[in-house]
Formats: C-alpha cells, sequence, structure tokens
C-alpha cells in the first residue's frame, strides 16, 4: 500500500524524508477524527455562548418545556447545578431533540458544541494506521 502510494505523481521526486514529511501532514482526502472533551455548561456559559438575549430567551424555554419534558427538567438541573456536560451523548442528543423541536436553532447548538468538540486532521499514514518515516519509504520504494 505505502509502495503505491509513493509511486503517485505527487510523491515521485521527492526525497524519502520529504515523502514521509508529506505522508504524516493533515489530508483533507480523509475525515477528520472528532472527539469531546469534558466541558461543562451552566447558565453563565449558555448567556456568554448565545449572548444575554438569545441565551435568556433559550433559558427561558427549557423553564417551560422542563414543567412538561423529564428530559429537559434533569438537563435544567444539571444546568444550574454541577453544569451539563457536553461531552457526554446524552447532552448532545438533548440539544439535538431541541432542534428538531424548533426549540433551538442548529447554529446555536453548534455554538454550544464547539465549546465541547475537538476535530482533529488525519494525515494518509493515520488513515492507514501506518507509522511512515524515511526508513519506511526507502524500503518501501525498494531500498533496505
Amino acid at each position: 500500500m505505502l509502495a503505491a502510494r509513493l509511486a503517485e505523481q505527487d510523491m515521485v521526486g521527492l526525497s524519502d524524508s520529504d515523502a514521509a514529511a508529506r505522508l504524516n501532514e493533515p489530508d483533507l482526502a480523509f475525515p477528520p477524527i472528532e472527539t469531546w472533551v469534558e466541558t461543562k455548561i451552566g447558565i453563565g456559559s449558555i448567556l456568554d455562548t448565545l449572548g444575554p438575549t438569545k441565551g435568556a430567551q433559550f433559558l427561558d424555554t427549557l423553564e417551560e418545556l422542563s414543567k412538561t419534558t423529564p428530559v429537559i427538567r434533569w438537563g435544567l438541573e444539571l444546568i444550574r447545578g454541577p453544569g451539563l456536560d457536553l461531552s457526554r451523548t446524552s447532552a448532545r442528543a438533548q440539544l439535538t431533540m431541541l432542534v428538531a423541536g424548533k426549540f433551538l436553532e442548529q447554529s446555536d447548538a453548534d455554538a454550544l458544541l464547539s465549546l465541547s468538540r475537538r476535530v482533529s486532521p488525519v494525515s494518509w499514514a493515520e488513515a492507514h494506521m501506518m507509522r511512515v518515516d524515511a526508513r519506511a519509504v526507502g524500503i518501501a520504494r525498494g531500498g533496505r
């Protein structure tokens, strides 16, 4: 697989070390890796992220919905208390539910989720689960 990649036009003529460097650079041809870091949001972070007016309207909407919707009630309890952790699947599902119900705009949900979401680009080497260095390139090209 490495030998075939090295035979492609953009790799021909590169030194072994330059070829290895290119194969370890982020490659937009591959989907990035998405991870979630623990991020607890509360009233303050909602107001900061959505703005005071829109944030207050969103919190008021949650307050009203919490009277009839247990999922929202417990999410609001976390927002008021230790914080709703956006790295948790259940918290992200609550935001998805609010967007689907037209209680939250997708752009606002994305803004909140961006507090916790990390996207890392992937290199050709990572996408193929290979360790690629100058030595590996040289060997793949027929060297020793």
